[in-house]
């Protein structure tokens, strides 16, 4: 029988509204306690945080300054790399970072750990990264992690006046060259700026216009990147052909004294420049050296001003041989009596010797000095050699006769080139120049030699070239070419003169109204030591790009070139060749030259590329017997191969091509 149920039913709607509204009312006075919580009691410190990742206090820095050519070529620029930062105290997890960073960077994880875990508030990780690594780094997305903006050196020339530009380190800082002479007007300023960052770290500011305010002042050389890179391209020839060990070219516009071309090989690149501080070493400026011959102009000169001689005094020059107070004074040839100008012309150092004793030991000195031999001449660039010049106290009469040959006395290139400059701008010496605004430019004038004296000298130069001197490998069709020709003996670090020489040559042209000064010194050439056959021709390949350049000049055609081989063959096919046991010396040294002493060569050399004239002048030394073929100006093929043994007889055929006309 069923139970019944009479009492009232349970109502569960109101216990259950009951709970839901308490667990909300639990809920939102949770909340308002969190909020309390955070907006009261850590309401400031979380505001300062906020205010420290998007808000900062930045010392900026603008761009570098350019260094550009007298045209306004680029030859030093500044380009925005990115790099990578950090700041220690944002980053969530510095071991998981570095990890990661690691394998983008190339930075060993546990220097990169160190680095997150420091108690600086910035560190930088790595600067100047590649556009795939600074968006590897993008996509890591690290917290305390940046991209910074900074900008990075380039030379958009690559080698050319490598070592002149010189280099900054990472920092921006000039080291070398230019980059350091000027580094006070191409550093650019710093300002502190309070940006914003956005959630990715970016900064938010300064403006572009506040940036470029920053940036520091070009500098506008005097270099003209055309005739500079002619010059290199006629040194490295003259050096590798030689088999030298380097070499030094310059180039100097009469009317101004500004430097075209300031030329060193090897080359530098400054774009990547190694650990080997060798490459670095700018030997225009800091190299001293004996001028040897080269330095016989200015001795006449000095004489004919203070009227010791005239151009007709003849000189007994001994028949080659002369003893001066015990030491010997050598010629290559047993000349006999020469008036003055042959004594320039055929480079007699016997009869220099002789004129520099007539002159006297206090006024050779004092014209020296007048030509700034023996001090800085005062070009903006760091370690500028003076030169060695002893003192006169301390000349016997044997030294005033080897410095007025050249030898005993140490000069700079630059101090060469503006004594020829003095020369070529009839006695007058003026500063070089390097920089087109500034410098030295507002030195006043000096008169070392007159106008007659000057003039008497460049025309005996301009027989040491256009006659039978020894510059006549410096020819330049239809125009008039004066220089002088030297073949120093190089010192020895055991005393006295060792087996090495220094080969050099100095031109002025064109003679009828000089426009430029070229020098060359090429350092232990092999091949031939002599100025007139390793140099003389290089700096007239550089003549005469800078001629034409210069509209003065026509570029020359394959016919003129080899109607000039065809000359050239015919002074080796009447070349004395003296065997000795078996192996061939050079022949034909060049009048007035230091002899030879060098090891003859076993293999043959390799001309593929040279000019026909620049061919023949490194085979003619070896006593070919030479053949040539085609119609262009430039050897494509040769046999026998280079590196080979030479064949019997010594036969050289050529193959040429087309290639540039410049002689």
């Amino acid at each position: 029988m069923a139970k019944a149920t009479n009492g009232p039913k349970r109502d569960w709607f109101r216990l259950k509204a009951m709970v839901v509204a308490t667990g909300f009312a639990c809920m939102l006075l949770g909340a308002w306690g969190r909020a309390y919580w955070l907006q009261v009691v850590q309401g400031p410190e979380l505001a300062r945080k906020a205010m420290a990742q998007q808000w900062t206090s930045e010392r900026v820095s603008g761009k570098r300054g350019a260094i550009v050519d007298r045209n306004g070529a680029l030859l030093a620029t500044s380009v925005s790399v990115a790099s990578v930062s950090a700041r220690p105290n944002e980053v969530e997890d510095p071991a998981r970072a570095a990890a990661q960073l690691a394998k983008v960077l190339g930075v060993p994880a546990e220097v990169l750990r160190r680095q997150l875990t420091s108690d600086r508030k910035f560190v930088w990780l790595a600067r100047a990264i590649s556009d795939a690594q600074a968006q590897a780094v993008r996509e890591l997305g690290l917290s305390g992690v940046f991209l910074e903006n900074e900008s990075a050196r380039q030379y958009p020339q690559g080698v050319v006046a490598g070592q002149l530009l010189g280099f900054v380190d990472v920092d921006g800082k000039g080291i070398e060259g230019i980059e350091r002479s000027f580094d006070a007007v191409l550093r650019p300023s710093e300002a502190k700026f309070t940006v914003q960052r956005d959630a990715q770290g970016k900064r938010l500011g300064p403006t572009p216009a506040d940036l470029k305010a920053l940036d520091g002042q070009p500098v506008q050389l005097t270099i003209d990147v055309q005739v500079q890179v002619a010059a290199e391209e006629a040194l490295e020839r003259a050096v590798r052909t030689s088999q030298a060990k380097s070499g030094m070219c310059m180039v100097v516009e009469v009317n101004t004294g500004e430097i075209l071309a300031w030329a060193n090989y090897p080359f530098f690149n400054p774009n990547g420049r190694g650990k080997n501080r060798s490459d670095w070493k700018n030997r225009l400026a800091v190299d001293i050296f004996e001028p040897g011959s080269t330095m016989k102009p200015f001795v006449v000169a000095a004489a004919l001003e203070e009227r010791v001689c005239a151009p007709s005094t003849t000189y007994f020059c001994e028949n080659g041989q002369w003893s001066v107070a015990g030491k010997r004074i050598k010629d290559t040839h047993a000349y006999g009596t020469l008036p003055v100008n042959k004594i320039l012309r055929y480079s007699s150092n016997i009869g220099a010797a002789k004129i520099g004793l007539d002159l006297g030991g206090a006024r050779l000195r004092k014209y020296l000095d007048a030509l700034g031999i023996g001090k800085p001449t005062g070009l903006p660039l760091p370690g500028e050699a003076a030169g060695l010049v002893k003192p006169l106290s301390s000349w016997r009469k044997v030294e005033q006769a080897n410095i007025s040959f050249g030898q005993g006395i140490g000069v700079t290139m630059p101090q060469m080139m503006q004594a020829y400059l003095t020369l070529a701008r009839e006695g007058e010496r003026i500063p070089l120049r390097l920089v087109r605004d500034g410098g030295n430019a507002s030195a006043a004038p000096v008169r070392v030699f007159s106008h007659e004296t000057a003039r008497t000298v460049l025309k005996m130069l301009a027989e040491v070239v256009e006659e039978d001197g020894t510059g006549s490998l410096a020819r330049i069709q239809g125009v008039r070419v004066g220089g002088k020709t030297g073949t120093a003996q190089k010192a020895s670090a055991r005393g006295g003169y060792g087996t090495e020489y220094l080969a050099s040559f100095f031109a002025i042209l064109p003679m009828d109204r000089p426009q430029y000064v070229i020098g060359m010194v090429v350092d232990a050439p092999r091949t031939s030591h002599y100025g007139g056959v390793v140099v003389a021709p290089a700096v007239r390949n550089v003549g005469v790009r800078l001629l034409t350049l210069a509209g003065m000049l026509q570029p020359a055609e394959d016919s003129k070139l080899l109607a000039e081989a065809a000359a050239l063959q015919r002074s080796v096919a009447t070349a004395e060749v003296v065997k000795v046991s078996g192996k061939v010396e050079a022949p034909a040294k060049p009048k007035g030259e230091e002899p030879a002493r060098g090891t003859p060569a076993t293999v043959v050399p390799d001309v593929r590329g040279l000019t026909v004239r620049e061919a023949l002048e490194v085979l003619v030394p070896y006593g070919v017997s030479l053949s040539v073929a085609g119609s262009g100006a430039v050897v494509e093929r040769q046999m026998p191969s280079a590196g080979g043994p030479w064949p019997e007889g010594k036969e050289v055929r050529l193959w040429l091509a087309r290639g540039p006309g410049d002689g």
